[in-house]
């Protein structure tokens, strides 16, 4: 289902990744090696067709909680999808 659902998506499209588990997702979905992009948050990753990828710790409460994601971590996340989407 993710597969067909990320190749309808248009060039330029930015996926936001919430945790590893939607980060592997997307790359097994491109039938890319886990290896080819690391995890980190805020981290970007080229995706063929020209998307990119950008990921965010998961906001569970025990991230939250542990301030593993704060909310100035988050809101850097949609700052940098915000620029990435102004230059395309």
């Amino acid at each position: 289902f993710l597969a067909a659902e990320l190749k309808i998506l248009p060039e330029h499209t930015v996926i936001l990744a919430l945790g590893t588990v939607a980060h592997q997702a997307v790359l097994k979905a491109y039938n890319l090696k886990l290896s080819s992009a690391v995890f980190a948050h805020n981290a970007q990753h080229r995706l063929p067709g020209g998307l990119t990828l950008i990921d965010s710790y998961h906001t569970s409460r025990y991230n939250v909680q542990t301030k593993r994601l704060t909310k100035e971590m988050f809101s850097d996340v949609f700052r940098t999808i915000g620029q990435l989407l102004d230059k395309s």
